[in-house]
């Protein structure tokens, strides 16, 4: 099966490498011939989309299934158009993404039907954060701690932009997958965030009691049914102490998440959402979320810079050169990563997996004392 990705940054990289995970062929597509995943792909036609470039064109074509892997609404409303003009399968849901980008619109969706979230200001109580509505990730968020910094905030609000009140607790995501009347949940990440908001580790099973497990499982459910999902969806929470209260959603293939979903469950999330996509239901057991994994996997983000290596935030990886995929790069399992030779800086995703925590995380210490390799 060739799949068509559109988009070469992180959901990109996630797509190709999943892709290859299930033998499937991958086809890129980006505008930008320097994009990370150009390096993981089998084929890769870079060029406009939007203008209709022949070279991306007949790439689209070729394809048997169409996998949108970026937020640019004018590139995204292209492949929707595209893919109904050429008969392609479409792996994405332009409905319920278009609730979803919005923390608005998301937000008003889980206040209107019992979802627990947290407050907008002036409800709730310091401190808060204050985030745009539209987009995903880090980009944008800063914490109000003081009187003092919520006025200043309030001042120079923009348009779109949203307070809410920030909670302490673990963070966990959850992706559901199907069509209305047979949605699926796989197994819980935890989101480890750094001070700036941006995740810089994605871990694998968690430890959560199966009662919290299965609530997870059941909002997840019940915001797919809200949206009358078509596709994939991811879920993000946080655990107060007093609930788990959703952060947000995103109808679109995810980072990240999925590869860990992989190593921890088996599952891929890719072949599952191909599965749903062209044959409206799922063709293999689902093995995951039941807190029966076996297998605890950790994906984290490094670079190096004059000389030093150090775990960062996944922004990081937005502007990484071409990747390449490597067994055993200093001390890892598996990587991608855009490496050249010892004297350069690289920035690259290491992937490691084992029977618990302490057997996957130990390389850790290999890895930061190599600081000159």
């Amino acid at each position: 099966m060739n799949i068509c990705i559109i988009g070469g940054r992180l959901q990109g990289t996630e797509a190709c490498y999943l892709a290859k995970a299930c033998g499937m062929k991958s086809i890129l597509i980006d505008i930008d011939p320097e994009v990370p995943a150009g390096g993981l792909a089998d084929r890769f036609a870079a060029g406009d989309l939007v203008r209709e470039d022949p070279a991306v064109i007949e790439a689209f074509r070729s394809a048997d299934i169409i996998l949108p892997a970026n937020e640019n609404d004018e590139l995204l409303a292209k492949i929707c158009e595209l893919a109904e003009r050429y008969g392609k399968p479409l792996a994405f849901d332009p409905e319920a993404y278009e609730i979803t980008k919005s923390k608005i619109k998301s937000d008003r969706l889980f206040i209107e039907n019992g979802i627990p979230c947290p407050k907008y200001y002036p409800d709730g109580r310091l401190p808060y954060v204050m985030k745009p509505s539209d987009g995903s990730g880090s980009t944008g968020v800063k914490k109000i701690r003081t009187e003092e910094e919520l006025s200043e905030a309030l001042k120079n609000k923009a348009e779109g932009d949203i307070i809410q009140e920030y909670l302490e607790g673990p963070s966990y995501s959850i992706e559901v997958i199907g069509i209305p009347g047979n949605y699926r949940t796989y197994t819980i990440t935890e989101v480890h965030v750094d001070k700036g908001y941006d995740c810089y580790m994605i871990t694998s099973p968690v430890k959560l009691p199966d009662e919290k497990r299965k609530r997870f499982s059941e909002i997840a459910v019940k915001l797919a049914e809200l949206v009358d999902l078509k596709g994939i969806m991811d879920v993000e929470v946080i655990d107060d102490g007093e609930d788990l209260k959703v952060l947000e959603i995103d109808a679109r293939i995810p980072s990240q998440t999925p590869i860990a979903v992989l190593k921890s469950s088996g599952m891929n999330l890719l072949k599952e959402l191909a599965d749903i996509t062209l044959y409206g239901e799922f063709r293999d057991e689902n093995k995951a979320g039941k807190g029966q994994e076996k297998v605890f996997c950790a994906y984290e983000n490094y670079k190096k810079s004059d000389g030093r290596i150090t775990q960062e935030g996944e922004h990081i990886m937005r502007d990484a050169g071409p990747l390449t995929f490597r067994k055993c790069f200093l001390g890892s399992m598996e990587t991608m990563t855009d490496y050249k030779d010892s004297e350069s800086d690289f920035r690259g995703i290491f992937i490691n997996w084992g029977k618990d925590e302490h057997e996957v995380l130990k390389w850790r210490n290999t890895l930061l004392h190599r600081q000159k390799d």
